[in-house]
């Protein structure tokens, strides 16, 4: 059973950045606020393995957040995955603590990771998803076209955008084949208007909300709280301000906006 409250439909729990912190009490901080349920994405073998642990650990705690996995290998991790690891991979999903597989998809900003290799296993990981029918999110970056291509190609119909950067044209195009849209903390940047009308255009019931904890730390805390070792990491608690945003530009009220977007959560990871 999920919770009531907002979900936090990406977040990387595992993360480094949260190595001196109390787990526990971030969560604390994050349910009192009103975040229900928290997906914990894996990146790679490890932090998937981590993520699917961090499900175990925090299923039933009356005090956090449900924390669900995903798991996956990002575009720019792919030079490390082969038939194990895609083998293990199957043993995390047969848990029954998974799901969805991410967090995959297509990089071309960073150039050290060849385009043919991350398509390879971005089509193997997608058959992964269609074989376990399970939604997909997807990391696309400089490389929309040829990932589009890939997922209708390869007949994926439930995924998520995730953090999406993209334009209204496109985004339209996921939603055609069943994706939705999720948006972050940089939805509430001063300088992302032409994001902030992507939202407009996105129907109500395709709308996800994340954090892409430790990363997007949104306004207005961005730059503006370090931890004490220095580094400013942004937390699930702070997924309220993108909710705001999004109740903001499409002028609903807040709480409308908080039901709205864990409904669809529970829709896309078939959790009724």
């Amino acid at each position: 059973m999920v919770n009531n409250g907002i979900f936090d439909t990406h977040c990387h729990l595992m993360s480094k950045h949260y190595q001196n912190e109390d787990l526990n009490n971030l969560l604390n901080n994050a349910f009192v606020a009103g975040v229900g349920n928290i997906l914990s994405v894996g990146y790679n073998l490890e932090t998937s393995n981590q993520a699917v642990s961090q499900a175990y650990q925090y299923a039933n705690d009356s005090n956090t957040p449900k924390v669900f996995a995903a798991v996956g290998v990002h575009p720019t991790e792919v030079h490390n995955i082969n038939d194990k690891v895609m083998t293990q991979l199957i043993k995390f999903i047969q848990t029954g603590k998974v799901i969805a597989i991410g967090e995959i998809g297509l990089d071309y900003f960073h150039k050290d990771t060849a385009p043919e290799l991350q398509k390879k296993w971005f089509i193997e990981q997608l058959k992964l998803a269609k074989k376990y029918n399970l939604p997909v999110l997807l990391h696309i970056r400089n490389a929309f076209e040829d990932a589009y291509k890939i997922v209708k190609e390869q007949g994926i119909t439930k995924g998520v955008l995730h953090c999406f950067t993209g334009t209204s044209d496109i985004a339209k195009k996921f939603l055609k084949l069943g994706f939705y849209v999720s948006f972050a903390g940089n939805l509430t940047y001063k300088n992302a208007r032409d994001l902030q009308a992507v939202v407009k255009d996105v129907p109500n019931n395709r709308i996800l909300v994340e954090t892409d904890a430790p990363y997007l730390t949104p306004e207005p805390l961005r730059g503006k709280k370090p931890n004490k070792y220095g580094l400013t990491i942004n937390f699930p608690v702070n997924i309220i301000f993108t909710v705001r945003k999004i109740a903001e530009l499409k002028m609903l009220p807040e709480q409308n906006v908080r039901k709205m977007v864990n409904e669809n959560a529970i829709t896309l990871f078939n959790l009724k």
